[in-house]
């Protein structure tokens, strides 16, 4: 049904090889997990867009994802803690063993008072959501486009915005840390863009000329001094004057290229089967 082939990249000493009671030295691993999947295994049917997404000469499809794993070097006591990292970030050292949030593990002080290694916990930090973009040492997942018959699979979405301060420019996806879903050609000119202050509010439309699929580039010491250009893009909008605090925005287009996300929950499924499987990394 899915398979999971382990590539490790590095294993060092964590925490300076501290021994922690109990436990005993810990280990981190950093490695890619690369992921085999049946579409058609009765498991995955639930999987939204899992049909159209590519699939290699064996008809399987293929996609591969960041782990990080804290280890016991004797082995601890068997137990495995998954990471459900939000936005990819590592938290479950930070939330339950009272440690500095980082997302590069290392030393004494990032294990903060060791509570789940004094426990022999093995900590797994897996890479779950595949909309993310690269910075700040997030675990990134790298899965396949839907695609229909050879070409982009287009649809209808909303994005919502609300700003705390005067914005020029927002990805559609409303974070910069975020992959959007790029506009398509005829989103481009079919787009409704409207405001409202309140959820039961009724929205005004905004005028097609006041705003534009682009984003403000510029603006700080570069050769040319402070200047700033408005650059064309599939990715950001636009809106003259800004969003402003207060309103709440709703954009109204057609997207293409989407992400199978659902493949997120079958890697946390398959990589954490295949980890209690192994008895060594």
């Amino acid at each position: 049904m899915s398979g999971v082939r382990w590539e490790v990249h590095t294993r060092e000493p964590f925490a300076e090889g501290h021994h922690f009671a109990g436990t005993g030295a810990y280990e981190v691993l950093t490695a890619t997990a690369h992921y085999s999947v049946d579409p058609g295994a009765s498991a995955h049917h639930a999987v939204p867009d899992l049909g159209l997404a590519p699939r290699d000469g064996t008809g399987r499809v293929r996609f591969s994802g960041d782990v990080e794993v804290l280890r016991p070097v004797e082995g601890g006591r068997r137990r495995l803690f998954f990471d459900w990292g939000n936005r990819g970030n590592k938290r479950a050292v930070q939330y339950f063993c009272d440690a500095p949030h980082t997302n590069r593990p290392r030393t004494l002080a990032d294990a903060g008072n060791g509570y789940l290694l004094r426990r022999g916990y093995m900590v797994v930090f897996g890479a779950w959501q595949g909309d993310l973009l690269p910075g700040d040492g997030r675990l990134l997942l790298d899965l396949p486009v839907a695609r229909q018959d050879g070409k982009p699979v287009r649809g209808l979405t909303t994005a919502e915005f609300i700003v705390e301060e005067p914005t020029g420019s927002l990805p559609l996806s409303r974070w910069s840390s975020t992959r959007s879903d790029p506009v398509s050609e005829r989103g481009v000119h079919s787009a409704r863009l409207t405001r409202r202050r309140y959820a039961h509010s009724t929205p005004e439309e905004l005028p097609a000329g006041t705003w534009r699929f682009a984003r403000l580039q510029g603006g700080g010491s570069d050769l040319k001094g402070h200047s700033t250009a408005l650059v064309p893009s599939r990715h950001d909008l636009h809106l003259d004057g800004g969003f402003q605090p207060g309103w709440i925005y709703e954009l109204v287009y057609e997207a293409e290229e989407p992400l199978v996300l659902g493949l997120g929950l079958v890697a946390v499924r398959d990589l954490v089967s295949h980890l209690r499987r192994r008895t060594s990394a």
